[in-house]
């Protein structure tokens, strides 16, 4: 595309100077007859007015092409951009919803801990308790089978004695 434009100049260059070395010619009158009418002028002249309102034309349309092209980009650009701002915002929206939920999952894991960690100590104290209480059952049971045991020492020693 970037060759087009000065390949097209280089071609009007060289037709100008065509129509310049032709000039002559170009200018010689000649009968031109239409369908209805007929008339005397330079038949060359008008060919060459016929092909300058041809490339007008043509110019204006390429024109118009490139300015609705231009327009339709900017438009594309606007909508990309609108479009851009949507996914971003629904993206914050998402991750804000996501820390939302993850802070609410992490205050349901401290809770549950919490509450496990409470009902772990309660169940602690319990057995440190249930441990207390026996060990001072258990050691009141054995001091009173060591009095037992004291007490038929003395009647089994203090019996030999009384014997004899």
């Amino acid at each position: 595309m970037k060759i087009l434009g000065p390949l097209i100049l280089v071609g009007f260059f060289c037709f100008g100077i065509f129509v310049l070395a032709n000039w002559s010619t170009l200018t010689t009158s000649a009968t031109l007859s239409f369908v209805a009418f007929s008339f005397e002028a330079p038949l060359g002249l008008l060919l060459l007015g016929v092909i300058l309102v041809f490339a007008a034309f043509f110019v204006a349309y390429v024109l118009i092409l490139r300015t609705t092209m231009l327009m339709d980009a900017h438009r594309y650009a606007r909508e990309l951009k609108a479009q851009q701002q949507l996914a971003e915002k629904a993206e914050a929206s998402r991750l804000n919803e996501l820390r939302g939920q993850i802070n609410h999952e992490f205050a349901q894991l401290r809770e549950s801990t919490e509450k496990s960690r409470t009902s772990f100590s309660t169940q602690i104290e319990g057995v440190e308790e249930a441990l207390r209480s026996l060990i001072e059952e258990t050691s009141r049971s054995q001091l009173a089978y060591i009095g037992e045991v004291e007490d038929k020492l003395d009647r089994s020693l203090a019996s030999p004695t009384l014997e004899k």
